[in-house]
């Protein structure tokens, strides 16, 4: 009897209007006593007033009828009317049903029974006089619930009107895309203690939507976010209305062209405990044919179509249909897909199925492969691929080593035979191919903070240019613009000048005048009168030298420098101006124009 009160007094809470709440604590408080017949007088009451109430919150959406019917109580009551205020009570489960939809035809029928029960309490010439109206506890209870369930907890919208309203509060772009949220505002909404022809309205016509249309993404995951809502609400009820409905749906009304929004639907939305066999069999075969990778894009990756890949591991029954597919895919490809779902899933739903492929596919990887193979959330896989890196790292190309380099060093294991490696093949490279690495991989190594490869590197090169000779140098710094190289060529520079000033004077081409130009730049501070004018002769000797464009102007910072050195144009200049009248080509004019400007000066 305990747990029966607690069951009443929860239908108190549930009630939404104030007045129609006092007179259903008044009727729990008959029940409880046993006035059985006090209780329905005032259950309906409570209906009475709950009516009213929902009458005005329609008038304020702007419901005409329901201001009309308001109007037309108001006028009766003012004019105490009993008659008609009678027949207006009479025809309120009617009103409910129609225009109102409040309740349905099975619901309008307790109402009416509440009623006529009411009329019998009330009014004892309703009923014979020699056997009486009595009241039972299950009568009155019944009618409690009747009351409470189909019409006093629910809000003022329900029907075709609770539909449009809550279809287009998901519309709207201000509706919550987190289901959470979502839930908070369907329980002020029709859809708060709602009535199962409407959860099946509202979920039956998103699914449709979801599965039927191409809508904008940001509309899509507002729908998503309502089904997660309600069937969160109303989870039994939502798993009935799927799994009775979905397969026909999908069957039906989807589109060859729209399946992908089925794989979607059916990893976004968990309600559903099965589909029929044509329903699998179809979802298989749009799995089997899905091109994950774009044959016009020189089979790159297609993300859309990938991240449909991705929806289909939340779907039990494709799973061997994935598996075959991924086993498929070139190790390349395979380990494309798995880098993207490692960015676009948290779980490790993929991982399950791939790494199993990915074991097989470790003893013929290349170097290159292995490294991509490495997975920052799987180190059981990681380990087994750490056994044949340490392997292939003893075999493998610099360009290789240095490419991977940062995240080989990650690992401790691998560090050691990694570095002896390294070792030796900087060890065993050529001068020029010290300088390519240095070219091409300074600036990352020193990014990713390797200073230790780098003092590696370093060190090799210092001994090799020890090693090489003033002609080899000289070539490595025609090459290379690197500092290091600057740094320990510039003694040996200033050693060999008189070698610098003859390959200059017999310079082969354009480019190698402007390179051996460029050297007499740098050791210009250094030269002697005599080499100076020899320098100068060989200028106006060689074609390929005067004809140089590069050189004309390599000479004008020259003829420059050696003021600044000296104090004043030096003797040798004089008769170098004088033999450049010879010529008459523009880049000579050029530099006749900066002498003479300086002797005119002078």
């Amino acid at each position: 009897m305990y747990e029966a009160f607690i069951d009443l007094d929860e239908l108190i809470v549930r009630c939404r209007d104030k007045q129609a709440k006092k007179f259903i604590q008044e009727a729990v408080a008959c029940y409880k006593v046993g006035a059985y017949r006090s209780c329905i007088v005032a259950i309906w009451n409570a209906v009475v007033f709950d009516f009213l109430h929902k009458l005005r919150e329609l008038e304020l959406l702007g419901d005409k009828e329901a201001s009309q019917l308001l109007e037309h109580f108001e006028k009766l009551s003012s004019e105490k009317k009993v008659k008609e205020l009678w027949q207006f009570e009479s025809d309120i489960p009617k009103k409910a049903l129609k225009p109102f939809e409040l309740i349905s035809i099975v619901e309008m029928s307790d109402i009416e029974r509440l009623f006529e029960d009411r009329s019998r309490c009330a009014h004892p010439s309703m009923t014979s006089l020699e056997e009486p109206f009595e009241a039972t506890a299950e009568l009155a209870r019944y009618h409690l619930r009747s009351a409470v369930t189909h019409l006093l907890e629910r809000p003022p919208v329900q029907g075709r009107a609770a539909r449009d309203r809550v279809f287009q509060d998901i519309k709207s772009e201000y509706f919550p895309t987190v289901p959470e949220l979502a839930i908070k505002y369907f329980q002020k909404s029709p859809l708060a203690r709602a009535r199962l022809a409407l959860i099946k309205d509202v979920i039956l016509g998103l699914t449709i939507s979801l599965l039927t249309e191409n809508l904008p993404e940001d509309e899509r995951a507002r729908q998503f976010s309502a089904i997660h809502a309600i069937s969160s609400m109303y989870p039994e009820q939502t798993r009935e209305i799927l799994n009775e409905k979905l397969s026909d749906i999908i069957i039906n009304k989807v589109q060859d062209n729209h399946w992908d929004n089925v794989i979607i639907y059916l990893g976004h939305i968990k309600t559903w405990d099965t589909l029929t066999e044509l329903c699998q069999l179809k979802a298989v075969a749009f799995i089997e044919k899905l091109n994950i990778f774009d044959a016009s894009r020189y089979g790159s990756l297609s993300e859309k179509n990938a991240e449909v890949f991705l929806e289909a591991f939340h779907i039990a029954f494709l799973k061997e249909a994935i598996s075959i597919k991924l086993q498929s895919l070139t190790l390349n490809k395979l380990l494309s897909f798995n880098e993207f779902s490692e960015k676009k899933l948290q779980e490790n739903l993929v991982s399950k199925i791939i790494q199993p492929i990915l074991e097989k596919a470790i003893p013929k990887a290349s170097f290159d492969n292995l490294i991509a193979m490495k997975s920052k959330n799987n180190n059981s896989l990681n380990d087994k691929i750490n056994l044949y890196l340490a392997e292939t790292i003893k075999e493998a190309f610099l360009e290789e080593l240095l490419e991977e380099l940062s995240q080989i060093t990650q690992e401790e294991k691998l560090l050691k035979i990694t570095e002896q490696r390294l070792l030796y093949l900087l060890e065993n490279a050529s001068l020029e191919k010290l300088f390519e690495v240095r070219e091409s991989y300074l600036c990352s190594l020193s990014c990713r903070n390797l200073e230790k490869v780098i003092e590696m590197l370093n060190t090799c090169v210092v001994r090799l240019c020890k090693k090489s000779g003033f002609d080899e140098l000289i070539l490595m710094k025609s090459k290379y613009s690197d500092d290091l190289l600057e740094e320990l060529i510039q003694p040996i520079l200033k050693e060999n000048i008189p070698q610098i000033v003859s390959k200059f004077r017999s310079s082969s081409s354009y480019n190698n005048a402007e390179s051996n130009a460029s050297i007499l730049s740098e050791i210009a501070d250094s030269l002697s009168d005599t080499q100076w004018e020899s320098i100068l002769k060989g200028f106006c000797d060689n074609d390929q030298i005067y004809h140089s464009f590069a050189c004309n102007n390599i000479f004008k910072h020259l003829f420059k420098k050696s003021i600044e050195l000296s104090g004043s144009i030096q003797p040798y200049w004089l008769p170098f101006r004088k033999n450049l009248d010879k010529f008459g080509n523009k880049e000579i004019n050029g530099l006749k124009q900066v002498i003479d400007y300086y002797l005119l000066v002078e």
